[in-house]
C-alpha cells in the first residue's frame, strides 16, 4: 500500500504543478492586461482566452504524466503490482464491495456460516418434500394446518411449509404426525436454523477438495528451509481467495435466486471460470515471489532451448530486486538460491 500511495502522491503533485503553472501565467497575463487600462474582470477573461480552454490543460497533463496513462506508468515504476499487499488488499476490497452492494448482508453472512443468526429461528421447523416428489400440495397443506405438535403454520419459500415447534417436541414426533395427517411418506422436517436462504454448501465442498489437493501439492515445499514466511503468506492469501469466492457466490445467488437446472449450470460455470482462475492466479503469483521479502522477482533471463529435454534445456533465472537471491527454474527443478545465507 505504501507504494500505491507514493505513486498516487507523485501523480497528484504532477497535476498540482500543471495547475500552479497555469495559474501563474494567467495571473501574469491578467496583470499585463490591467496595465493597459482594462478592468480586472475583462483582464481575467482575456487571459483565459489567451491560454485556451481545458483542452490545453489536459494536453499539458498528458505531456507531464498527469493523466490516467501517467498514473498507470507511475504504478509500474513504483512496482505496485509486485507488492505482496496488493492481492490481499484487492480481495478485501472486493469482499467489502459485495457487502455494500448486497440488499441483505445478513443473509450473505448466514450463507457463509451455514446457520441463521436470528434467535427467533431456533425453534422454527421447515416441512418439505424430497426432490422429485412434487412438493407439498394444497390439500396436504390444509392437512398440516391441523397439526398439534407445531403452530404458526405458513408457506415458506416456494413449496415448503414453515411452522414453530412446541416446547419439548422433536423432529421425529413432527415427521410422524406429518406422515399420519397427509399420508405422504416423502415429507420430512428440518430445523430452520440449519437452513439458510443462500446455499453455499456445494461451493464449500469444491473448495474443500481444492484445499486437500493443495495441501498434498504443497508438502514438497514444507521441507525446504527458510520457506515458512512464503508458506504463511500463501496460506493467508488462499484463505482470502476462499472468503472472496464464497462471498461472491452468495451475492450472485442472492441477486439471481436460481433454482433447479439453472443452479447446477451456474455452479458448474462458477467452478470452471471463477474458482479455476483464482487458483491458477494464486499459484502463479506465489511461485514468482521471493521467499524472504515476498516481493515479486524481476529480470527473468532464459538460457537454453525450450524444445530440448536434457542437453541445453531451457533454464530461467529471476532475481530479487532487494538482493535476497535468485530463482532458478528448469524443466526438472525449481530452487531459490539464497544469497544471504550463502555469504
Amino acid at each position: 500500500m505504501r507504494r500505491a500511495l507514493s505513486a498516487l502522491q507523485e501523480w497528484l503533485q504532477l497535476r498540482a504543478r500543471v495547475r500552479e503553472e497555469r495559474q501563474f501565467h494567467l495571473d501574469r497575463a491578467a496583470a499585463d492586461f490591467r496595465s493597459l487600462g482594462i478592468s480586472s474582470r475583462a483582464a481575467k477573461n482575456a487571459a483565459h482566452v489567451r491560454f485556451g480552454n481545458r483542452r490545453n490543460v489536459r494536453m499539458a497533463q498528458r505531456e507531464l504524466g498527469g493523466d490516467l496513462r501517467g498514473l498507470a506508468f507511475l504504478f509500474h515504476a513504483h512496482r505496485v503490482l509486485a507488492s505482496a499487499w496488493l492481492q490481499p488488499a484487492a480481495l478485501l476490497a472486493a469482499i467489502s464491495l459485495v457487502f455494500l452492494l448486497s440488499p441483505a448482508p445478513r443473509e450473505v453472512i448466514e450463507g457463509l456460516l451455514g446457520q441463521t443468526l436470528q434467535a427467533s429461528d431456533r425453534g422454527v421447523v421447515s416441512l418439505a418434500a424430497f426432490p422429485g416428489s412434487g412438493g407439498i400440495t394444497q390439500s396436504e397443506f390444509e392437512a398440516l394446518r391441523s397439526m398439534t405438535t407445531v403452530t404458526d403454520i405458513e408457506r415458506y419459500r416456494t413449496q415448503n411449509v414453515r411452522a414453530r415447534a412446541l416446547s419439548g417436541v422433536t423432529l421425529a414426533m413432527i415427521e410422524a404426525e406429518v406422515h399420519t395427517r397427509t399420508g405422504n411418506r416423502g415429507l420430512y422436517a428440518a430445523w430452520i436454523s440449519g437452513q439458510t436462504k443462500i446455499a453455499t454448501g456445494p461451493v464449500k465442498a469444491v473448495w474443500l477438495f481444492i484445499a486437500i489437493y493443495g495441501l498434498f501439492f504443497m508438502q514438497a515445499y514444507v521441507c525446504q528451509p527458510g520457506n515458512w514466511r512464503w508458506l504463511l503468506y500463501g496460506f493467508g492469501v488462499a484463505c482470502l481467495h476462499l472468503l472472496a469466492s464464497l462471498t461472491a457466490w452468495a451475492f450472485v445467488v442472492q441477486i439471481w435466486n436460481p433454482d433447479g437446472l439453472t443452479f447446477s449450470t451456474l455452479l458448474l460455470a462458477y467452478c470452471v471460470a471463477a474458482m479455476a482462475l483464482q487458483c491458477r492466479y494464486w499459484w502463479l503469483d506465489l511461485r514468482q515471489r521471493c521467499p524472504i521479502c515476498l516481493d515479486r522477482l524481476v529480470m527473468p533471463l532464459t538460457e537454453g532451448m525450450a524444445d530440448r529435454v536434457l542437453l541445453g534445456a531451457a533454464v530461467t533465472e529471476s532475481i530479487c530486486a532487494y538482493g535476497h537471491g535468485a530463482l532458478v527454474e528448469s524443466r526438472w527443478a525449481r530452487q531459490f538460491r539464497n544469497e544471504i545465507t550463502a555469504q
